[in-house]
């Protein structure tokens, strides 16, 4: 090849044009986009839909002949058609691999060019004027298509169309129509942004006169296509690869992004050579892409400062923020993101310290799961309803009371990671973890997933020590009803029954309590069996010091139940797990109670028992036990 390239117009170096066939519904609702790629506020799939994009597999005519030899043998003038393995369609003759498809006798065509054979030198051309090879590993690296080398690539001289009619006629529309180098139909996601990128090589050395290949970019019919147009070598800014030097002997990136049309699955994209002179229609190509512009999500935690109860225990109020980064993009959305979820992590975060409860969870736009509770619910919305649209953020805000611990990292700091996912109109679902404070994305650059510093919660000073208090948890239980001397049937009284308005039944403290490790009972009994007169009732007040230091001058009190009678010497007093022992002091209906007791009503309308706990620990074993008595209904 002794001579310079000239003019390639079209989409990508010869051009891609995305053709209005039947399968496109309609082309005019299609929507070009931009020459600089997907947009800011979304990222390239890394999935390709280009079937072979770099040449890699065998064309399907194994290494070919040299046609250039002399004499040559019979020009096989065979559409690329003819090849099923083929993962592409061309108007031009396949001419085999490493074989130059050469202007002399009008038998160019295309080939595949492999850098292992001959070491970069096509066959019979004079050394050092074409010098096209691969991509090496550090250029795939420069032009953003991953740091692997891609030894093969697409090569064309387009003068010589299948039917071997010359195609170097023009220009148009006085010549024979351009032929299709390159075609190839993908399945697409109805109103969905794509971006279709390729590398292109200008194959020639520097000589006198010459001209670089020219990239023009359209969409839809051939009427149809946007101002920004490309040359290849002469220096000029590259759109989208700002940071790519537009240079000869080089391969340059291209691309252009488009959104297919509401209830389009089909789209054929076609690099057409309209050069129609010898005189620069030859090109390089490989890497070709075809990949969705997924909308990118993000989301930011910020904690406000923690709250010190009455009992030792803090509350930490959250407050998350979900961000889709896409920009806005009409209707419909094709950025639009559904099953948003936000998925927190308490249970590690509070590892070493006792979540108490979740409160006042909220958000004024999205659907948030009553059942969250950091641990065996992770899920802050209600799965499968929420969605988010292109440039639209929302907001979940919480708090989380918790109780500190007394081991190492008990008192924290306490760090928090909040993961958000949605999932695009294709299926693909996107995701971040979370960043603190309230900006998802606070570098600005588009991108969420590089923000992700975690967000830490520090207790107020002196929680981690000099801050000591005491607190006892109390839980009440009817643990036995006999009539006429059985248990009353159809009643487990042996088991625990969580009370949701009871949070502190869940407490892990309680695991020390035998035989089952909780606070067994029922809260209280069915309508549908309703005690009668005679019946015996025995109510059990479970008690757990679980505070930051002992809990000392500890009474409980319990008021005798208004239509009950106690039932003399069953009030007993179990401490740990030892055997219990008849304890408490009884106060008949009326008479006067104690200075400073625990009661609820110092009337004391029906009597009363207190049990005098003294110091209680608050560490195990003997921080934690149960009262009890038996009372007669009337």
């Amino acid at each position: 090849m002794n001579r310079t390239l000239r003019t390639l117009t079209g989409l990508f170096s010869a051009g891609v044009l995305l053709h209005a066939n039947s399968f496109w519904q309609p082309a005019s609702a299609q929507i070009a986009g931009s020459a600089a790629g997907c947009p800011s506020g979304t990222r390239e799939n890394s999935t390709n839909l280009v079937r072979n994009p770099v040449f890699a597999t065998n064309a399907g005519t194994g290494l070919g002949v040299d046609l250039s030899l002399s004499p040559p043998p019979p020009p096989p003038l065979i559409n690329a058609n003819a090849f099923p393995q083929l993962d592409f369609n061309s108007d031009l003759p396949y001419r085999g691999d490493a074989v130059y498809p050469s202007d002399t006798g009008n038998i160019g065509g295309i080939s595949v060019q492999d850098e292992r054979f001959n070491g970069g030198v096509i066959l019979g051309a004079p050394p050092g004027v074409v010098s096209g090879r691969g991509v090496t590993a550090a250029e795939a690296t420069r032009v953003g298509v991953g740091a692997t080398a891609i030894p093969t690539y697409l090569y064309s001289n387009p003068n010589l169309d299948v039917n071997g009619i010359p195609t170097t006629i023009g220009p148009q529309p006085l010549g024979f129509p351009a032929p299709i180098i390159w075609s190839q139909s993908i399945a697409v996601a109805p109103n969905t942004v794509y971006n279709f990128k390729a590398l292109f090589f200008n194959l020639l050395t520097e000589t006198a006169g010459g001209f670089n290949p020219r990239i023009r970019f359209r969409i839809g019919p051939s009427n149809v296509q946007t101002p920004i147009f490309l040359e290849v070598g002469n220096g000029s800014p590259i759109p989208g690869f700002p940071g790519i030097a537009n240079v000869r002997q080089a391969w340059i990136p291209v691309q252009f992004s488009f959104t297919t049309s509401p209830g389009q699955t089909t789209a054929l994209l076609q690099i057409v050579g309209e050069t129609q002179n010898v005189f620069g229609d030859d090109f390089g190509m490989t890497a070709v892409g075809l990949r969705e512009c997924l909308p990118n999500i993000g989301v930011a935690k910020a904690a406000g400062t923690p709250v010190v109860n009455a009992d030792g225990s803090f509350t930490i109020p959250y407050t998350v923020r979900v961000r889709n980064s896409a920009p806005p993009a009409g209707v419909p959305d094709p950025y639009l993101l559904s099953n948003i979820q936000l998925t927190e992590d308490l249970g590690t975060t509070f590892a070493n310290a006792t979540i108490l409860s979740i409160t006042d969870l909220q958000s004024p736009t999205l659907v948030v799961n009553s059942g969250f509770n950091g641990t065996t619910d992770q899920n802050l919305l209600q799965p499968g309803v929420n969605t988010l649209g292109a440039s639209v953020e929302a907001t979940v805000s919480f708090n989380v009371i918790i109780r500190p611990g007394t081991g190492p990292n008990g008192q924290g700091p306490f760090e928090n990671t909040v993961t958000a996912t949605g999932t695009s109109d294709s299926g693909v679902v996107v995701r971040d973890r979370s960043n603190d404070g309230t900006n998802v994305d606070p570098d600005g650059d588009g991108n969420p997933n590089n923000n992700d510093n975690p967000t830490v919660v520090p207790l107020p000073p002196g929680a981690g020590g000099s801050l000591t208090r005491a607190n006892v948890v109390l839980v009440k239980r009817i643990t036995t009803v006999t009539r006429d001397g059985a248990i009353l049937p159809g009643v487990n009284f042996g088991g625990f029954v969580n009370d949701p308005t009871t949070p502190a039944d869940n407490d892990p403290g309680w695991a020390q309590l035998s035989p089952l490790g909780a606070p067994v009972g029922v809260p209280s009994l069915s309508n549908t069996n309703p005690l009668r007169s005679g019946d015996e009732v025995e109510y059990t007040i479970y008690f757990l010091s679980n505070g930051t230091a002992p809990a000392t001058d500890t009474s409980i009190c319990d008021l005798i139940p208004p239509g009950t009678t106690l039932i003399f010497n069953t009030n007993q007093v179990r401490l740990g797990n030892t055997a219990p022992t008849t304890a408490g002091t009884v106060f008949s209906p009326l008479a006067p109670l104690p200075p400073n007791n625990s009661c609820l009503d110092q009337r004391n309308p029906n009597g009363a028992v207190i049990f005098e706990l003294g110091t209680l620990a608050n560490t195990p074993t003997d921080n934690v036990g149960f009262a009890r008595f038996r009372v007669r209904i009337n």
